[in-house]
Protein backbone atom coordinates (compact mmCIF):
# COMPACT_ATOMS: atom_id res chain seq x y z
CA UNK A 1 0.00 0.00 0.00
CA UNK A 2 2.84 2.46 0.56
CA UNK A 3 4.50 1.96 -2.25
CA UNK A 4 1.40 1.35 -4.48
CA UNK A 5 -0.46 4.17 -3.03
CA UNK A 6 1.84 6.82 -1.09
CA UNK A 7 4.67 6.79 -4.46
CA UNK A 8 7.16 5.62 -1.80
CA UNK A 9 10.29 3.90 -4.20
CA UNK A 10 11.29 1.59 -1.66
CA UNK A 11 10.57 0.54 1.93
CA UNK A 12 12.83 -0.67 4.82
CA UNK A 13 10.96 -2.83 7.00
CA UNK A 14 13.34 -3.04 9.62
CA UNK A 15 12.20 0.39 10.67
CA UNK A 16 9.09 -0.89 11.02
CA UNK A 17 7.83 -1.05 14.96
CA UNK A 18 5.73 -4.81 15.89
CA UNK A 19 6.55 -4.45 19.42
CA UNK A 20 2.52 -3.82 19.35
CA UNK A 21 1.69 -7.15 17.85
CA UNK A 22 4.21 -8.61 19.78
CA UNK A 23 2.41 -7.24 22.99
CA UNK A 24 -0.76 -8.60 22.18
CA UNK A 25 0.52 -12.15 21.45
CA UNK A 26 2.17 -12.19 24.51
CA UNK A 27 -1.14 -10.97 26.58
CA UNK A 28 -2.72 -14.33 24.41
CA UNK A 29 -0.31 -16.62 25.76
CA UNK A 30 -0.20 -15.35 29.17
CA UNK A 31 -3.75 -15.92 29.31
CA UNK A 32 -3.57 -19.53 28.00
CA UNK A 33 -0.94 -20.66 30.63
CA UNK A 34 2.11 -19.05 29.63
CA UNK A 35 1.97 -21.66 26.34
CA UNK A 36 4.04 -20.71 23.91
CA UNK A 37 2.28 -23.34 21.41
CA UNK A 38 -1.31 -21.64 21.57
CA UNK A 39 -3.96 -22.78 19.69
CA UNK A 40 -7.18 -21.41 17.81
CA UNK A 41 -9.88 -22.00 20.42
CA UNK A 42 -7.28 -20.65 22.87
CA UNK A 43 -6.53 -17.48 20.94
CA UNK A 44 -10.23 -16.70 20.28
CA UNK A 45 -11.27 -16.94 24.23
CA UNK A 46 -8.14 -15.23 25.27
CA UNK A 47 -9.23 -12.46 22.81
CA UNK A 48 -13.03 -12.40 24.19
CA UNK A 49 -10.96 -12.13 27.71
CA UNK A 50 -8.76 -8.91 26.12
CA UNK A 51 -12.17 -7.51 24.92
CA UNK A 52 -14.17 -7.84 28.13
CA UNK A 53 -11.32 -6.15 30.11
CA UNK A 54 -11.18 -3.17 27.52
CA UNK A 55 -14.57 -3.04 27.89
CA UNK A 56 -14.34 -2.28 31.20
CA UNK A 57 -11.42 -0.27 31.18
CA UNK A 58 -12.94 2.67 29.08
CA UNK A 59 -16.39 2.48 30.01
CA UNK A 60 -15.54 3.33 33.48
CA UNK A 61 -17.75 0.57 35.34
CA UNK A 62 -16.71 -0.02 39.15
CA UNK A 63 -17.15 -3.51 40.45
CA UNK A 64 -20.24 -3.10 42.28
CA UNK A 65 -22.43 -1.66 39.14
CA UNK A 66 -21.05 -4.93 37.71
CA UNK A 67 -22.13 -7.18 40.47
CA UNK A 68 -25.50 -5.37 40.81
CA UNK A 69 -26.47 -5.96 37.14
CA UNK A 70 -25.10 -9.75 37.29
CA UNK A 71 -26.97 -10.34 40.70
CA UNK A 72 -30.15 -8.80 38.61
CA UNK A 73 -30.32 -11.00 35.20
CA UNK A 74 -29.61 -13.72 37.58
CA UNK A 75 -32.24 -13.43 39.72
CA UNK A 76 -34.93 -12.02 36.33
CA UNK A 77 -33.47 -15.67 35.16
CA UNK A 78 -34.30 -17.97 37.96
CA UNK A 79 -37.59 -16.34 38.86
CA UNK A 80 -38.60 -17.43 34.53
CA UNK A 81 -37.04 -20.63 35.16
CA UNK A 82 -39.25 -21.19 38.48
CA UNK A 83 -42.29 -20.44 36.64
CA UNK A 84 -41.50 -23.08 33.69
CA UNK A 85 -40.55 -25.56 36.02
CA UNK A 86 -43.83 -25.48 37.74
CA UNK A 87 -45.97 -25.43 34.15
CA UNK A 88 -43.98 -28.06 32.83
CA UNK A 89 -44.67 -29.94 36.72
CA UNK A 90 -48.27 -29.25 36.45
CA UNK A 91 -48.59 -30.97 32.64
CA UNK A 92 -46.83 -33.82 33.76
CA UNK A 93 -49.14 -37.43 33.41
CA UNK A 94 -46.31 -39.28 34.86
CA UNK A 95 -48.35 -42.26 32.05
CA UNK A 96 -44.46 -43.28 30.76
CA UNK A 97 -43.16 -46.31 31.61
CA UNK A 98 -39.87 -48.50 30.86
CA UNK A 99 -39.94 -51.70 28.61
CA UNK A 100 -37.49 -54.46 29.42
CA UNK A 101 -34.52 -53.39 27.74
CA UNK A 102 -34.80 -49.19 28.52
CA UNK A 103 -34.78 -50.90 32.22
CA UNK A 104 -31.84 -52.85 31.61
CA UNK A 105 -29.93 -49.84 30.06
CA UNK A 106 -31.39 -47.43 33.02
CA UNK A 107 -29.50 -49.85 35.80
CA UNK A 108 -26.49 -49.82 33.54
CA UNK A 109 -26.83 -45.88 33.08
CA UNK A 110 -26.84 -45.35 37.20
CA UNK A 111 -24.40 -47.30 37.86
CA UNK A 112 -22.18 -45.01 35.54
CA UNK A 113 -23.74 -42.32 36.85
CA UNK A 114 -23.65 -43.56 40.43
CA UNK A 115 -19.91 -44.26 39.87
CA UNK A 116 -19.13 -40.37 38.61
CA UNK A 117 -20.53 -38.80 41.43
CA UNK A 118 -18.62 -40.66 44.08
CA UNK A 119 -15.24 -39.88 41.72
CA UNK A 120 -16.39 -36.32 41.71
CA UNK A 121 -16.97 -36.21 45.31
CA UNK A 122 -14.91 -38.76 46.68
CA UNK A 123 -17.68 -38.61 49.73
CA UNK A 124 -17.58 -41.96 51.86
CA UNK A 125 -21.43 -41.13 52.34
CA UNK A 126 -22.31 -40.60 48.89
CA UNK A 127 -21.03 -43.97 47.97
CA UNK A 128 -22.70 -45.79 50.41
CA UNK A 129 -26.16 -44.69 49.58
CA UNK A 130 -25.58 -44.17 45.61
CA UNK A 131 -23.68 -47.72 45.09
CA UNK A 132 -24.44 -51.28 46.06
CA UNK A 133 -22.03 -53.27 47.78
CA UNK A 134 -20.75 -56.54 46.22
CA UNK A 135 -23.30 -58.55 44.07
CA UNK A 136 -26.72 -57.57 43.88
CA UNK A 137 -29.26 -59.53 42.77
CA UNK A 138 -31.78 -58.69 39.86
CA UNK A 139 -34.17 -55.39 40.70
CA UNK A 140 -38.05 -56.15 40.26
CA UNK A 141 -39.52 -52.39 39.14
CA UNK A 142 -43.00 -53.81 39.39
CA UNK A 143 -45.08 -56.28 40.67
CA UNK A 144 -47.42 -55.87 37.22
CA UNK A 145 -44.25 -55.89 35.22
CA UNK A 146 -42.19 -59.44 34.69
CA UNK A 147 -38.94 -58.43 34.33
CA UNK A 148 -35.73 -57.43 35.89
CA UNK A 149 -33.53 -54.75 35.73
CA UNK A 150 -30.13 -55.94 36.39
CA UNK A 151 -29.87 -58.56 33.95
CA UNK A 152 -27.83 -56.91 31.20
CA UNK A 153 -25.33 -55.36 33.75
CA UNK A 154 -24.81 -59.16 35.32
CA UNK A 155 -24.45 -60.28 31.45
CA UNK A 156 -21.29 -57.82 30.70
CA UNK A 157 -19.63 -57.43 33.78
CA UNK A 158 -16.70 -58.40 34.55
CA UNK A 159 -15.88 -56.86 38.11
CA UNK A 160 -15.00 -54.01 37.11
CA UNK A 161 -18.72 -52.28 36.75
CA UNK A 162 -20.69 -50.11 39.78
CA UNK A 163 -24.31 -51.47 40.71
CA UNK A 164 -26.59 -48.80 42.02
CA UNK A 165 -28.66 -49.00 45.42
CA UNK A 166 -32.48 -48.74 45.11
CA UNK A 167 -32.46 -45.72 45.70
CA UNK A 168 -30.48 -44.54 42.86
CA UNK A 169 -32.36 -46.41 40.24
CA UNK A 170 -35.21 -45.18 41.48
CA UNK A 171 -34.34 -42.02 40.67
CA UNK A 172 -32.72 -42.50 37.38
CA UNK A 173 -35.90 -44.63 36.18
CA UNK A 174 -38.27 -41.31 37.21
CA UNK A 175 -35.76 -38.90 35.50
CA UNK A 176 -36.13 -41.38 32.34
CA UNK A 177 -40.11 -40.90 32.50
CA UNK A 178 -40.18 -37.67 33.50
CA UNK A 179 -37.59 -37.14 30.53
CA UNK A 180 -39.27 -38.88 28.01
CA UNK A 181 -42.84 -37.06 29.04
CA UNK A 182 -41.10 -33.81 28.07
CA UNK A 183 -39.80 -35.41 24.79
CA UNK A 184 -43.39 -37.14 23.69
CA UNK A 185 -45.00 -33.80 24.07
CA UNK A 186 -43.84 -31.04 21.62
CA UNK A 187 -45.17 -27.89 23.87
CA UNK A 188 -42.88 -29.48 26.51
CA UNK A 189 -40.12 -29.93 24.34
CA UNK A 190 -40.02 -26.22 23.11
CA UNK A 191 -40.47 -24.90 27.13
CA UNK A 192 -37.51 -27.01 27.95
CA UNK A 193 -35.53 -25.66 24.41
CA UNK A 194 -35.66 -22.24 25.01
CA UNK A 195 -34.97 -21.77 28.19
CA UNK A 196 -31.06 -20.59 28.56
CA UNK A 197 -30.14 -23.21 31.00
CA UNK A 198 -31.96 -26.26 29.83
CA UNK A 199 -29.81 -29.19 32.62
CA UNK A 200 -30.70 -26.42 35.39
CA UNK A 201 -34.45 -26.23 34.33
CA UNK A 202 -34.58 -30.09 34.31
CA UNK A 203 -33.07 -30.46 37.90
CA UNK A 204 -35.77 -28.11 39.00
CA UNK A 205 -38.35 -30.36 37.48
CA UNK A 206 -36.93 -33.36 38.86
CA UNK A 207 -36.80 -31.86 42.00
CA UNK A 208 -40.21 -30.56 42.06
CA UNK A 209 -42.35 -34.11 40.57
CA UNK A 210 -40.03 -36.47 42.97
CA UNK A 211 -42.83 -35.14 45.65
CA UNK A 212 -45.41 -36.45 43.61
CA UNK A 213 -46.36 -40.32 43.94
CA UNK A 214 -47.04 -41.33 40.40
CA UNK A 215 -48.88 -44.45 39.33
CA UNK A 216 -47.97 -46.66 43.28
CA UNK A 217 -44.35 -45.11 43.01
CA UNK A 218 -42.92 -43.86 46.28
CA UNK A 219 -42.32 -40.11 46.48
CA UNK A 220 -38.43 -40.01 46.43
CA UNK A 221 -37.56 -38.18 49.65
CA UNK A 222 -34.20 -35.58 49.46
CA UNK A 223 -30.91 -37.38 49.75
CA UNK A 224 -28.66 -34.78 51.15
CA UNK A 225 -25.13 -36.44 52.64
CA UNK A 226 -23.39 -35.30 55.84
CA UNK A 227 -20.78 -33.26 53.53
CA UNK A 228 -23.90 -31.55 52.08
CA UNK A 229 -23.83 -33.39 48.93
CA UNK A 230 -27.59 -33.17 46.84
CA UNK A 231 -28.04 -36.53 45.29
CA UNK A 232 -31.33 -35.78 43.60
CA UNK A 233 -29.53 -32.72 41.76
CA UNK A 234 -26.18 -34.47 40.63
CA UNK A 235 -27.63 -37.51 39.10
CA UNK A 236 -30.57 -35.60 37.71
CA UNK A 237 -27.79 -33.03 36.00
CA UNK A 238 -25.88 -35.68 34.81
CA UNK A 239 -28.80 -38.22 33.84
CA UNK A 240 -29.82 -34.76 31.22
CA UNK A 241 -26.25 -34.42 29.95
CA UNK A 242 -26.45 -38.07 28.86
CA UNK A 243 -30.04 -38.32 27.30
CA UNK A 244 -29.11 -34.35 26.06
CA UNK A 245 -26.53 -35.80 23.47
CA UNK A 246 -29.06 -38.73 22.26
CA UNK A 247 -31.45 -36.08 21.90
CA UNK A 248 -29.00 -33.57 19.83
CA UNK A 249 -28.29 -36.57 17.91
CA UNK A 250 -31.62 -36.74 17.09
CA UNK A 251 -32.54 -33.55 16.12
CA UNK A 252 -28.98 -33.95 13.93
CA UNK A 253 -30.19 -37.34 12.09
CA UNK A 254 -33.96 -35.59 11.39
CA UNK A 255 -32.25 -32.05 9.96
CA UNK A 256 -30.16 -34.21 7.71
CA UNK A 257 -32.98 -37.02 6.54
CA UNK A 258 -35.16 -33.69 5.72
CA UNK A 259 -32.48 -32.38 3.30
CA UNK A 260 -32.04 -35.60 1.25
CA UNK A 261 -30.67 -33.34 -1.45
CA UNK A 262 -28.05 -31.51 -0.01
CA UNK A 263 -26.73 -34.98 1.73
CA UNK A 264 -26.88 -36.70 -1.63
CA UNK A 265 -24.39 -33.90 -3.06
CA UNK A 266 -21.97 -34.77 -0.18
CA UNK A 267 -22.43 -38.68 -0.34
CA UNK A 268 -21.44 -38.22 -4.17
CA UNK A 269 -19.21 -36.06 -3.38
CA UNK A 270 -17.22 -38.50 -0.95
CA UNK A 271 -17.30 -40.99 -3.15
CA UNK A 272 -16.17 -39.36 -5.89
CA UNK A 273 -12.71 -37.69 -3.73
CA UNK A 274 -12.57 -41.86 -2.52
CA UNK A 275 -12.57 -43.26 -5.59
CA UNK A 276 -10.16 -40.58 -7.15
CA UNK A 277 -7.41 -41.72 -4.11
Amino acid sequence: MIIDRRSFNYVLLGHLQSDAIERRFGWLRQLSGANYYISTRQVLESDQKIRALSLLKFSKLCLCEIDEAIDRDSSETDTASDIAADSIVDALQFDCFPSSSDANIIYYVSGYIARSIVRSTRCDYCKESLIAPGECESIEMDDSLDYSAATFLNSINRGGLARPTDFTFSLTVHCWRVFQEIKGQSELLERLLHEPNQQSLFCKVMDRANCIQTCGYEPIETNICIAGHDSIVLIARRFFNCVAKNLVKEFTNNANQSGDSSSAKRKRKCMKLSSCI
